[in-house]
């Protein structure tokens, strides 16, 4: 052959990704020594010539790859995520492939596997699976987790236990003493760091709470929550009323909130008077439901800029970089109808 020989040809031959023969040229260590030989010796045969201008500008834009995992790409809290993952992507001249996992782990991991020869990073945005898969998947590319941490991996998370202090702190002074904490999936990290911290701030302001589920982090997950407290299903003693309400609710995520919320108004339960309600994330409906759902606010957008930040910096200089990179985003309580009474200060409203 000659100097028309492009990294297509050399796939081929090989039966590897083009992306795999791209990185065994600009970066041998990503890539197995078996594979790289063989790679090496087929483009030998075939008289490719590294330096070519079309390698150079397939290897370039193969390098600047970012692949991105959302659990549910209709849940609006991971919309607003990604966009400003993409916000962020493109500004540093990279490519964000967005993979979806729809909840479902096998999927999940199915698409990471298949993605590892194509990207050269990954954000994870709610992964579900375990830390021993994450570790090993690290090895091969670098990963960013967001909304979760594990060990020796790079990771931005809000800062659930302040979000959760305010909740309570605001509960207290609307004279409530039982919580019910309805919790997410039962594989999600975030979940069981809000229990945690639901449970801590409860008992530091003499509020008794406690916990059911897990439900989907759906609006029917949250119908389904609701459902359950009404027939008195939940086991919990001393709740007020014969249907076992709490006094308050608070539920793992927005749309698990906003389901239980229209569930509780349409079968005659007075929000906030009966029962008070509150949310985690302030998605745009958080506001528009009933007189307003009140809700732990994270900074979104701000997330996923800096998760394609930090991915960036590792990639460009790993030298600088020592360790795994941690962070802690801030939160704030968003106070609306579903919590607030006439005694609330103006100055709380959102």
């Amino acid at each position: 052959m000659n100097g028309h020989v492009t990294i297509y040809d050399v796939a081929r031959e090989v039966g590897c990704a083009p992306s795999t023969v791209s990185r065994a040229f600009s970066r041998p260590g990503r890539v197995s020594a078996a594979t790289h030989a063989k790679v090496m010796d087929a483009a030998k045969r075939l008289g490719y010539r590294t330096q070519a201008p079309d390698m150079q500008e397939r290897s370039s834009r193969e390098q600047l790859r970012l692949g991105i995992t959302a659990p549910d790409l209709t849940n609006p809290f991971f919309a607003e995520l990604l966009s400003g993952m993409q916000e962020a992507a493109h500004s540093s001249d990279y490519l964000p492939i967005l993979l979806d996992s729809s909840e479902d782990q096998a999927r999940e991991r199915e698409a990471l596997e298949r993605s590892l020869d194509v990207v050269d990073g990954i954000v994870l945005a709610g992964t579900r699976l375990p830390d021993a898969t994450l570790l090993q998947i690290a090895k091969r590319v670098p990963l960013l987790v967001l909304n979760r941490r594990v060990a020796g991996l790079d990771s931005i998370t809000p800062d659930y236990e302040y979000g959760m202090q305010q909740a309570m702190a605001h509960l207290a002074e609307q004279d409530i003493r039982v919580v019910t904490y309805v919790a997410g999936p039962e594989t999600s990290w975030s979940d069981g760091e809000r229990w945690r911290a639901a449970r801590k701030s409860a008992a530091a302001h003499g509020i008794r709470a406690h916990r059911i589920g897990p439900f989907p982090p759906t609006s029917r997950g949250g119908e389904t929550a609701f459902a359950q407290m009404w027939a008195g299903l939940d086991g919990q003693a001393g709740l007020r009323g014969a249907a076992g309400l709490p006094d308050a609710v608070i539920c793992y995520n927005d749309l698990q909130a906003l389901g239980l919320l229209v569930s509780a108004l349409r079968a005659g339960v007075r929000v906030p008077q009966e029962m008070a309600v509150v949310g985690h994330d302030d998605i745009p409906l958080a506001r528009l439901v009933g007189n307003g759902l009140t809700t732990i606010a994270t900074p979104k957008r701000e997330q996923g800029r800096a998760a394609i930040e930090r991915i960036v910096r590792r990639l460009k200089s790993p030298s600088s970089v020592k360790g795994p990179m941690v962070g802690s985003l801030p939160v704030r309580l968003v106070v609306r109808g579903s919590t607030r009474t006439m005694r609330m200060r103006p100055a709380q409203e959102a």
